[in-house]
């Protein structure tokens, strides 16, 4: 009987990149991406639209809501100004953010759909995005419950298990699958830093502007290169115990 294409094997044991996963997966995660960016454009909104910046500065002058930079805490008036800097940058970018993430859903599916209409005339079709689709959206879910630290390995290891399947690449969609899921992350950070330079400039800070600025910015730097580099291990460890299995059967 003549193998199919996700049985046909590489010279080392593991089968050829054949038929992707099935496309209903694909519109899953489509759906997930999405609801995660209506839900910021939702939180977004909020921000932009519905604060009441006077209730905002009421809190402020009543002590409720405290503004500081550092050791210094700013005035009433300075606090007004900064925290008024951030909703409004803060906003957008949760907006901007939340259409990015529905944008990249809808063309995440469009090309998946391209992919198994190739796979239906008997092409070669590569499952590398959604595993690494898959990864992100495990990282996601497991940074809800204690293992949340580990998660990018844990998705990334997923992703790489899977991929050695199809090709030796376990550590780039490992990675891929890591920093995915920063991404809106260091997107809103960035806005929040905009959003705080631009009050403390207009305040006169222009001295702990500079040193907020640098610390979020290696902070977002950071973010994402501990999410790409915990992910790449875990796609490494991914593949090895993808080899493991193949050598046992």
């Amino acid at each position: 009987m003549g193998s199919t294409p996700t049985e046909r094997a590489s010279a080392d044991g593991h089968p050829a990149a054949g038929r992707p996963l099935p496309e209903f997966v694909d519109w899953l995660f489509g759906v997930v991406i999405a609801l995660s960016g209506l839900f910021l454009i939702v939180d977004g909104s909020v921000l932009a639209f519905t604060v009441d910046r006077g209730l905002l500065a009421e809190g402020i002058e009543d002590g409720t809501i405290t503004v500081a930079v550092g050791t210094t805490e700013l005035t009433d008036a300075e606090s007004i100004t900064v925290a008024d800097a951030v909703v409004s940058w803060v906003g957008p970018g949760l907006l901007l953010t939340g259409g990015g993430l529905v944008l990249f859903a809808i063309g995440y599916v469009v090309v998946r759909h391209r992919a198994h209409r190739r796979a239906r005339t008997g092409e070669s079709v590569s499952s590398f995005g959604t595993f690494a689709v898959l990864g992100a959206v495990t990282t996601v879910v497991l940074s809800f419950i204690p293992v949340s630290p580990v998660s990018p390995a844990v998705g990334g290891a997923l992703a790489g298990y899977l991929e050695r399947n199809e090709s030796d690449r376990t550590v780039s969609v490992g990675a891929l699958a890591g920093l995915l899921p920063t991404l809106p992350l260091c997107s809103t950070l960035l806005f929040v830093f905009v959003g705080l330079l631009s009050g403390l400039f207009a305040i006169g800070q222009a001295g702990n502007a500079i040193v907020v600025g640098t610390i979020m910015l290696l902070s977002v730097g950071l973010v994402a290169t501990v999410g790409a580099g915990l992910g790449a291990l875990g796609g490494y460890v991914g593949g090895r115990l993808a080899d493991r299995r193949g050598a046992t059967d």
